[in-house]
């Protein structure tokens, strides 16, 4: 498999997360979406280590601050802490059961929220209620989906 067509398809799951990220839903369900730039990082460093990295977590972070209109860099620096976060644990990643796996994930994304929630209170301070949080619990839910969905992909594009 050549590496333009690998890096192709890596970058094409990005943008459809990136896409889903920043679809218009109503206010009851937009706490329940789950972050799927995060999902989408997670797989891709823990199954692919070689094809992303941090730099991968911090182009599409600075991609997701300008799609949302936030400041220049929040997202950026929590998505790349993300891929660092899985591309140096993936062998041990590969080998947990799909559970253990999900609650990994609920933990890196409530960091991705830790750090976006800390980094946007310096420039303006809010209180977050537990909706906030809600969208980390639906990222681990939706861990497995993520993994069928990304394993197809990548047995059809032999990446």
């Amino acid at each position: 498999m050549s590496p333009r067509r690998t890096l192709f398809y890596t970058h094409l799951s990005f943008l459809v997360a990136l896409t889903l990220s920043i679809a218009p839903f109503s206010d009851e369900l937009i706490i329940y979406n789950p972050q799927w730039l995060v999902l989408v990082a997670a797989y891709w460093g823990i199954f692919a280590p070689n094809q992303t990295g941090i730099i991968t977590g911090w182009i599409w972070g600075l991609l997701l601050d300008v799609a949302l209109g936030t400041h220049l860099g929040i997202h950026a620096l929590s998505l790349s802490l993300v891929c660092y976060m899985t591309v140096i644990l993936h062998q041990r990643l590969r080998m947990y059961p799909l559970w253990q796996q999900a609650f990994f994930i609920w933990l890196l994304a409530s960091l991705d929220k830790i750090v976006v929630y800390q980094l946007v209170n310096i420039f303006s301070p809010q209180q977050a209620l537990y909706d906030y949080w809600m969208s980390s619990i639906t990222s681990a839910i939706f861990w497995p989906v993520t993994i069928i969905l990304l394993n197809y992909l990548r047995q059809k594009a032999r990446v």
